[in-house]
């Protein structure tokens, strides 16, 4: 028999990091997570096998991030798209290699301004390449598996997946000392005002409403594309503390009435 603590000590980590990667936001993932748990546990019984629990989380997560954004007029972003031009932009998707980067002399402030500044600029991307950039190069799903989630054709995924590397790409290239060391916006240059003042990801909301590469007529740079395509695909596991975990299971237990 299922038990709500054995399932979130076991997958919390699982489902508070695919929520990261689709929220961009440590605060929203955590509220992300525990609504699915909540969730989950509302509808277990209607979980046919018990074997596939991860990806019914996983699906069940999608899910109410969606309706999150629905839900949120304070995001003004547009996540339509037409099917057509997604299938023509599919065509164009580069394969590239991520590069190898050294990192011995990125100290742990300056790696968590920059996975920050990389979460909050997925922000900037439609909705839709938001899922598909976040689940296909952050989260390792296959594009089949994202087309069925999304209910698209795997190529009008590969065009999504198209757009938001190019949108982040072109973002990129003229931004990041990461990437080029004469771009000027330096993660060394942030730690002091992220720490005195604000946090980084509050500030780039402000900067930039949403991440067109087309209004910059970028082409594609394999280069830069490389590079990106690193930090998204080895950016680390983040572990929720013990209270997060804890808070949960005692929401859930309360909310419907369960015993020790």
């Amino acid at each position: 028999m299922l038990d709500i603590d054995r399932i979130v000590k076991d997958y919390g980590t699982y489902i508070y990091n695919f929520a990261l990667k689709l929220s961009g936001n440590t605060k929203d993932a955590e509220d992300l997570a525990q609504e699915t748990f909540i969730k989950a546990w509302k509808n277990i019984e209607t979980l046919k096998n018990p074997k596939s629990i991860k990806k019914w989380l996983r699906t069940i997560c999608l899910n109410e991030f969606r309706m999150k954004i629905n839900k949120d007029n304070r995001m003004k972003i547009d996540y339509t798209e037409n099917i057509d031009d997604l299938i023509e932009d599919g065509k164009h998707l580069m394969d590239v290699s991520p590069t190898l980067i050294d990192e011995t002399f990125v100290n742990e402030e300056v790696s968590k301004i920059r996975d920050g500044c990389f979460l909050a600029m997925v922000r900037k991307l439609s909705i839709n390449q938001r899922i598909a950039f976040s689940l296909v190069y952050m989260f390792g799903l296959p594009i089949s598996e994202v087309a069925k989630l999304l209910q698209v054709t795997p190529k009008a995924v590969k065009g999504l997946l198209y757009r938001a590397r190019m949108n982040l790409d072109s973002f990129f290239q003229g931004h990041c000392s990461i990437l080029e060391a004469d771009n000027p916006c330096k993660c060394s240059a942030w730690v002091n005002f992220v720490n005195q003042r604000a946090d980084l990801q509050n500030k780039l909301k402000k900067t930039l409403d949403i991440l067109d590469y087309r209004y910059k007529d970028y082409s594609f740079d394999e280069a830069t594309s490389a590079k990106v395509l690193y930090y998204y695909q080895n950016m680390p596991e983040y572990e929720p503390s013990d209270e997060w975990f804890e808070s949960i299971i005692v929401s859930i237990r309360d909310l419907y009435k369960i015993s020790n």
